[in-house]
């Protein structure tokens, strides 16, 4: 055992040392600077190859929207693809005057229906007058040219994401392409219209119908995420509820956008082939026009301690699933690192302890897994454990069984090399993520926004060697407590298996 141990530190700190090398190549080729309107971009040098990586970060997600306009951030997200008033239109002053009118008609339909007695006649002849003026507008329209304009140049992995905690818009160019993008990403954040708004709000409804409405499980992870949350803005899904995207309006849309998409709360990473010099020239010429703005503020209403155990259970023809939430703090607390480390330990992987009792040994479960921060890390949210039984097993007994090796961690120590195992594995996907372009700008932007620096996200080498068996089994029994579950499940219609 001695020799074993002696072995395994000498492995761990061959390991510190290569990891260290890694973090130290990374930060030693990223740079940073701020326009005067307070828009700051980080940039990571990498002339391997001719190809450079764009992605803004707009500190703006689902937690920061309020009663009537949930799904707003997500809405904004599909129509900042639609262009401006050079791109994406035929002729501009013809088309704004026919955006002005079908704006018009739908103020009028929202009137009637929410009065007091709604005539449904009338109703129907402005929608009827609302899809002509559609089929007008649609004339004008260039559709898709911003995506067509970065094909014909190259452009690839145009694509853009909503979260509960930021919006991030993205895609690859030559790098000789570098001011192709500086052109069409600074005029979609300071010149955009939102055209074809009625056309994407339909397309953003069947969304939520395909995903949640008409998913077993979109609609287990809206109930759980309603009863975990009582008074924080993680309550809501990012999609939002139906009534909320029919009464969205282009004006809502445009005020949003002013608020939020401003030079203080937007961070612009590249990545790539591109060299500092060059992108400080370009970002003075393009991005110095975004308005200054104002930073989006923190939502301090936070959930007090949960008082007991919470379960909602849907019963599905489908697939039963069993997702099990524990309270845990927003990333910027020191625990946070421990929830990552424990997904090593609990369910990430072969050697982790559920995927070995529930899919390896008992054959009670197809799938296992967890992660934390669900459904955002900006503030408190869950550590989720998910799972689905496999034929002729319960979720009752993947329940207890999770509960029993929960109890287990808490009465006895984790071997030195079980948390080594999972500290090794954390840190290897750590490195891996780091070598994608993209995704490690994300992670730079994300730190510089929640965190008050890039630099944050080369902690975790630091952290993790610090945490030992002791820590662990005082975190575990710290957040794992009954009263701080949230137990979801899908049951099968009528009982059967």
């Amino acid at each position: 055992m001695k020799k074993y141990v002696v072995f395994f530190i000498s492995l761990l700190l061959l390991f510190s040392l290569y990891s260290s090398s890694i973090v130290d190549n990374v930060k030693k080729n990223i740079y940073t600077f701020t326009l005067k309107n307070g828009l700051k971009f980080i940039l990571y040098e990498d002339h391997s190859v001719p190809i450079a990586t764009f992605v803004t970060y707009a500190n703006i997600g689902s937690s920061d929207e309020r009663i009537g306009i949930y799904g707003i951030s997500h809405f904004l997200e599909h129509l900042a693809f639609k262009g401006t008033r050079v791109i994406g239109t035929k002729n501009y002053k013809k088309e704004k005057k026919i955006l002005k009118k079908m704006d018009n008609v739908f103020d009028e339909i929202l009137k009637e229906k929410d009065s007091v007695k709604p005539d449904k006649n009338k109703i129907k002849k402005l929608q009827e007058r609302l899809s002509k003026l559609r089929k007008e507008a649609d004339k004008y329209v260039i559709s898709n040219e911003f995506d067509i304009i970065l094909k014909k140049n190259g452009g690839v992995g145009l694509n853009a994401g909503t979260s509960n905690d930021y919006t991030v818009y993205y895609f690859s160019l030559p790098s000789n392409r570098i001011e192709l993008w500086a052109y069409l990403e600074s005029k979609r954040f300071s010149d955009p219209v939102f055209r074809e708004f009625y056309k994407e709000k339909e397309v953003i409804k069947e969304e939520r119908r395909l995903r949640t409405e008409n998913s077993p499980i979109g609609k287990l992870i809206e109930e759980m995420l309603s009863v975990s949350f009582k008074e924080q803005p993680y309550h809501i899904s990012v999609i939002g509820p139906m009534s909320n995207i029919n009464h969205i309006t282009r004006d809502d849309v445009k005020q949003y956008f002013r608020e939020h998409y401003n030079a203080n709360n937007i961070v612009i990473g590249v990545a790539g082939d591109v060299y500092l010099n060059d992108l400080k020239k370009l970002a003075k010429k393009y991005f110095s026009y975004i308005p200054a703005g104002k930073k989006s503020l923190l939502n301090y209403t936070v959930d007090p301690p949960q008082l007991g155990e919470k379960t909602t259970t849907l019963y599905e023809d489908s697939q039963p699933w069993l997702i099990i939430g524990y309270h845990c703090p927003a990333e910027t607390h020191k625990d946070f690192i421990k929830f990552e480390i424990f997904n090593y330990l609990f369910t990430s992987g072969r050697s982790s302890r559920l995927y070995k009792k529930l899919v390896v040994k008992n054959k009670s479960a197809m799938y296992v897994g967890s992660f934390a921060g669900f459904p955002g890390t900006k503030y408190p949210s869950l550590y989720i454990i998910f799972t689905l039984p496999n034929s002729g097993h319960t979720n009752k007994e993947l329940e207890d069984v999770i509960f029993k090796e929960i109890d287990k961690l808490k009465g006895n120590k984790i071997s030195e090399k079980e948390l080594e195992s999972a500290k090794k594995r954390y840190l290897l996907n750590q490195f891996k993520e780091l070598k994608s372009k993209q995704s490690l700008l994300i992670k730079l932007l994300s730190s510089e926004v929640i965190n008050g620096s890039w630099e944050r996200v080369f902690d975790f080498v630091d952290e993790v060697k610090k945490i030992g068996v002791n820590d662990m089994q005082d975190f575990v029994k710290k957040y794992f407590k009954k009263r701080f579950r949230v137990i979801a499940k899908i049951e099968k219609k009528g009982g059967k298996k």
